[in-house]
């Protein structure tokens, strides 16, 4: 499968439970600390998951379930998934919340997709493949370097020093906006509707769409971390002026 195949795979996969998610708001199984899990986070996995591996039996990396199909070995291409990545807003009614998938080799995400449900928005592309919003090809405007979105994961230090550590990283920056979804936030610097962000202790399928889909839209990418693991992840458009 080409690139361009499995692009048009994870488009199609991300859209899989659309019905699903517009239908009502969040019903808990569990909350647990700083996480909450729904029935919708599970039913959504499991449509995408089908979908997904009918399309390219590729294995599975999604935040519900793991591993699924095994791990891949070195430079095998393999799929990372959220199947709601804005599970509290979600819940509580807040349309700040999308589906995510990325086809990625390694550790690196090499295309993915994002579908805001809410909007009927789909972000979707990878590096030399470009960047489109609902199938329309997209560079972001060229703004100064104002609004940074970031955020508090469930796995983030909470601790004041870690606190500290988060105002420290924001406060050169005019705007800061926490929506409470990470991958939604990657789609909007890549959109240029926000111009950077970055949050630590964040899980890699909540950014691997997101990252590559900055990548498409000509901006950079850094990640600290090991997939499996919390992440410390920056991104900026590159139509940034410093």
């Amino acid at each position: 499968m080409n690139d361009l195949d499995a692009l048009a795979l994870a488009e199609s996969a991300a859209k899989t439970s659309r019905d699903l998610l517009r239908a009502g708001q969040g019903v808990a199984e569990s909350a647990i600390g700083r996480d909450i899990k729904l029935q919708q986070d599970k039913a959504s996995e499991a449509m995408i998951i089908a979908a997904l591996r009918e399309g390219a039996p590729f294995p599975v990396f999604s935040e519900e379930a793991g591993w699924i199909g095994g791990q891949p070995g070195a430079g095998e291409p393999w799929w990372a998934l959220d199947p709601l990545d804005g599970s509290w807003n979600f819940f509580r009614g807040v349309p700040l919340c999308c589906v995510s998938v990325a086809l990625c080799r390694d550790d690196r995400a090499v295309l993915g997709a994002i579908y805001d449900f809410n909007r009927d928005e789909l972000f979707s592309g990878g590096p030399g493949l470009g960047f489109r919003v609902n199938g329309v090809a997209t560079q972001p405007p060229e703004r100064p370097r104002a609004v940074l979105a970031t955020g508090l994961p469930a796995h983030a230090d909470h601790s004041p020093d870690g606190l500290a550590r988060v105002f420290g990283r924001v406060a050169s920056w005019t705007k800061v906006r926490m929506i409470g979804s990470a991958a939604l936030s990657l789609a909007w610097v890549a959109a240029g509707r926000f111009d950077g962000y970055e949050e630590e202790g964040i899980n890699w399928y909540d950014v691997a769409a997101g990252c590559a889909l900055v990548e498409a839209a000509g901006g950079e990418i850094s990640v600290t971390g090991k997939v499996g693991e919390p992440m410390h992840v920056r991104a900026t458009t590159g139509k940034v002026k410093a």
